[in-house]
């Protein structure tokens, strides 16, 4: 019936674990969860409580994958017809998580829940993560089937696995950034029907915000790093990449890299403090992208 599949990385996920095992016990299904470690140096005796758990499984790898061979990985072990892909620092938040992805079988091949953030203001040494989880990811079904291959996040997805047998995540994607973006427009193209739901987990690994802005930097670099976007139909389903190209064009992008060298310092304070601008944070990012096409490609 179900295999619900999980990748972790330095990060306590019993509860997460329990949870979910209480539910598919309680809505009386097969199911089975996969934990798989990937190569983490903390909270590996937590996690290692997870085989006492009743049709869970923990695996160590021994090497550092990434997410997209991790999930490929997980796949591979799993079970049964339907999967349910998670991420470790995600929350329950309602007693009928389990029942509503049950409830949308048949309804269409891939299923996105959605995602949440805490009303609760963080420190501010993480309110970047949480101010632009709130603004741009946190939407209403309604309004993530407007644009359904977008907002298809691995966070909280369920998808038939003879799906993810023909389409795996592309494994030139070992770090942060965009890997979602490709698997939804491999979907477009294929014509796979994607359906979202208003059926949310909590995100609580809110990344500090130095380290949120350096893995944003780190996946705007992947506009001219990774091959899978030298084709215009991809980058036009990123608006930064969307953006960028039209600077790019009208010959923009060295006026839009020199702001980012003489005001990117001043824009990261901003950012990093307590009430970040979300415009500032696509401004930053933009220019950054000029930044490094300029320096790449004198």
């Amino acid at each position: 019936m179900l295999s619900i599949l999980i990748p972790e990385f330095n990060y306590d996920c019993t509860k997460l674990v329990k949870d979910l095992a209480e539910q598919c016990s309680d809505a009386g299904i097969k199911f089975e969860i996969i934990v798989m470690d990937d190569a983490s140096r903390q909270f590996k005796s937590e996690n290692r409580s997870i085989l006492a758990i009743p049709e869970c499984r923990f695996v160590e790898s021994e090497q550092n994958n990434g997410l997209a061979k991790t999930r490929n990985k997980l796949a591979a072990m799993a079970s049964y017809k339907y999967l349910l892909m998670l991420d470790c620092d995600a929350e329950i938040s309602g007693k009928t998580y389990i029942k509503r992805y049950l409830d949308s079988i048949g309804q269409a091949q891939v299923v996105a829940g959605g995602i949440g953030y805490s009303l609760n203001k963080p420190d501010p040494d993480r309110c970047l993560r949480w101010f632009y989880g709130r603004k741009r990811e946190s939407l209403p079904a309604k309004i993530r089937n407007q644009n359904p291959y977008k907002s298809a996040l691995s966070f909280n997805l369920m998808m038939e696995k003879d799906i993810l047998e023909k389409f795996p995540y592309d494994e030139q994607f070992e770090d942060y950034g965009h890997e979602d973006s490709v698997m939804g427009f491999t979907l477009k193209q294929a014509g796979i029907k994607v359906l979202h739901i208003d059926n949310p987990l909590i995100h609580n690994g809110l990344d500090l915000n130095e380290t949120f802005l350096a893995k944003s930097l780190k996946a705007v670099e992947k506009y001219m790093t990774n091959p899978a976007f030298q084709t215009e139909e991809l980058t036009d389903q990123i608006k930064i990449f969307r953006v960028f190209r039209k600077i790019k064009s009208a010959g923009l992008y060295k006026l839009l890299a020199f702001k980012f060298r003489i005001a990117g310092k001043f824009m990261k304070r901003n950012l990093c403090s307590r009430y970040p601008s979300l415009f500032l944070y696509d401004f930053y990012r933009l220019s950054y992208l000029c930044e490094f096409y300029r320096t790449t490609h004198k």
